[in-house]
């Protein structure tokens, strides 16, 4: 199964993600996210067979509730437009944080710079968008361990999650 640590959306903020994809739908072509695979990730662990060590490391990590925040013109990856996020210490520690703890428990982890960010369409074909996120916040109150079964889509599925205090 494919790994990874990330945020789950809130209502509010999914609902400003699925407006600037209409949006893109209007202007081009790719594949685009359904609703509920909307999420922010955190740390991506890869194939793994026994999400155990991913669980020891999601077990150590600390942080208390912070606000999370959308909003703006996308930003890209070649041909992945993406939604960002406004820089949040507390994000970023926890980030920073979890991937360290994921080293430890012996998980590959890149080495450039984290950059938040939430996909809104894989393989874009049009010409840049002219595209703003509309405004939204949440509380981020846990993070989750899920994986990633491709049989046609994507199926994200909960393995575990993580309440911050």
């Amino acid at each position: 199964m494919r790994l990874f640590l990330a945020i789950q959306l809130s209502p509010a903020v999914r609902e400003a993600l699925l407006t600037a994809q209409d949006a893109l739908r209007r202007q081009g072509r790719g594949s685009f996210p359904p609703p509920e695979n909307l999420h922010l990730t955190l740390a991506f662990l890869g194939e793994a067979e026994d999400p155990a060590r991913a669980r020891a490391a999601l077990s150590e990590v600390s942080c208390r509730p912070f606000s999370l925040a959308v909003g703006g013109p996308p930003g890209h990856f070649g041909d992945l437009w993406w939604a960002g996020v406004r820089a949040d210490p507390a994000l970023e520690e926890l980030a920073v944080s979890l991937q360290a703890d994921l080293r430890s428990q012996g998980f590959c982890q890149e080495d450039r710079p984290w950059l938040p960010h939430i996909t809104l369409v894989r393989r874009w074909r049009g010409e840049a968008p002219q595209v703003t996120v509309p405004h939204a916040s949440m509380v981020v109150r846990q993070f989750l361990l899920r994986s990633d079964q491709i049989d046609g889509k994507r199926i994200y599925t909960e393995l575990s999650h993580k309440s911050l205090r």
